[in-house]
């Protein structure tokens, strides 16, 4: 009789599991189910099994889904039902699916998502008011909401520079959709144009090496009649035009080198000595500023950007005062970089933006790992930890634009790891 007994609750137990066990479709079956998604299938990297590129219909005004929409690229790359998901927040275009460090590290499943108004992710028609950091993370969060339904488990937001700053503004807006958040070497700029950005060159580095990039670009400039000409060839061979004249485009691209040397690391070392010949000197221009950053053909692809920059998120300006006197086209004492956004009427600062945001995130103080490297001017602009008990916020020493948990000291690697795993509940 009591065999029979544990006979029939065995059973018992055995069909309330069956009827519990949630039964999911396929991931394709799932998101084709969704009539604001369209799906085609793609061919992905290990460690992933399935991938999808997406076109999520999005509104372009989300409290008012009536005035028109747009669609929205999403790379979905799968592993299973129940692993995490990370998903990365681009915060230009996104033309392409790739493997994250964290998806790796994490064993998760991903979603990369560009950003409204980059490359295929626009209207037919271009209404600026709607590019607000508000709309975008209403973007995400609609499709966290939508993907959720078949991904229950852990998300974690992450973007790198601008994707980094979008994850966190969306975390400020929607502090529980996800549970982690890694922005890597992501500005967080309080001003227009942040001071900070400017005050940083005169601390970042030795004297020496400061002096030695001061007087590479005075020699620059005194060439400049050797210079312009070597300008004007390379960027006849790139395809490129500057509607501000290649003159003002070469000062501004000597204004910009000291940005660019730091942001990705090149080795101050390197850079020759005034008494070097021109073709080295412009060598050296050429490797450290992007003469196509001031193109017409790149402000068409990044125009987006410089409308957020100087309506929301804040950029940084080129002072110009030490090297005027070797300036010709540029005259004013501090050049703003206003100019390469879209010339519109709704392109007015809105100061109080930062500010506000800042203080949502505090309050909400969500569980966030910072990636800045030491050298990286937007590091001078990243979070503070201050007013944060959930922040673990990593420099890495010497570190560039290039920073990310692979290439940190091993201490500061085990830091990350640890910390993600404590808050993915030790499932990593």
């Amino acid at each position: 009789m009591l065999r029979v007994m544990k006979l029939l609750v065995a059973v018992t137990l055995l069909i309330l599991a069956s009827q519990c066990a949630v039964t999911y479709p396929t991931a394709e079956a799932y998101l084709r189910s969704n009539n604001d998604i369209e799906v085609e299938p793609i061919p992905v990297d290990t460690p992933f099994t399935e991938g999808f590129l997406l076109w999520v219909k999005q509104p372009l005004d989300h409290r008012h889904p009536a005035r028109g929409s747009f669609r929205q690229r999403v790379w979905v790359s799968h592993r299973s039902v129940e692993a995490p998901v990370v998903m990365v927040t681009e915060g230009y275009m996104a033309p392409r699916n790739y493997v994250s460090e964290l998806a790796r590290l994490v064993e998760s499943n991903q979603v990369v998502v560009e950003h409204r108004y980059f490359d295929q992710s626009v209207p037919d028609s271009i209404d600026w008011q709607y590019l607000t950091v508000e709309q975008a993370a209403m973007d995400h969060h609609r499709i966290i909401k939508l993907l959720k339904k078949y991904y229950p488990g852990k998300w974690i937001t992450t973007g790198i520079s601008k994707g980094g700053q979008t994850a966190m503004i969306h975390r400020a807006l929607f502090p529980r959709d996800v549970e982690v958040t890694v922005p890597y070497v992501a500005p967080f700029n309080m001003e227009m144009e942040d001071r900070r950005l400017i005050s940083f060159f005169d601390r970042v580095g030795t004297p020496e090496q400061r002096r030695l990039i001061f007087e590479f670009q005075k020699e620059v400039l005194q060439r400049r009649d050797e210079m312009i000409p070597l300008f004007e060839k390379e960027a006849k061979s790139k395809g490129w035009t500057f509607r501000m004249g290649s003159e003002r485009a070469f000062e501004l691209s000597v204004l910009e080198f000291p940005f660019s040397l730091w942001q990705w690391g090149t080795p101050v070392e390197k850079i020759p000595l005034p008494d070097a010949s021109t073709q080295e000197l412009f060598g050296a221009l050429s490797t450290g500023s992007d003469f196509g950053y001031f193109s017409d053909q790149d402000l068409e692809k990044i125009g987006p950007f410089f409308f957020q920059a100087y309506k929301e998120l804040g950029y940084y300006p080129y002072v110009t005062t030490p090297l005027r006197p070797y300036l010709k086209e540029i005259q004013q004492d501090t050049v703003s970089s206003r100019f390469m956004a879209p010339e519109t009427e709704h392109l007015v600062f809105d100061a109080g933006m930062a500010p506000h945001l800042l203080a949502l995130l505090k309050k909400a103080d969500p569980k966030m790992i910072l990636i800045v490297g030491e050298n990286d001017p937007w590091g001078s602009t990243s979070l503070d930890p201050e007013g944060f008990n959930h922040m673990l916020k990593v420099v890495n020493p010497g570190g560039s634009h290039r920073s990310r948990i692979n290439n940190l000291p091993e201490s500061m690697k085990q830091q990350v790891v640890d910390s993600l795993k404590v808050w993915m509940d030790g499932k990593l």
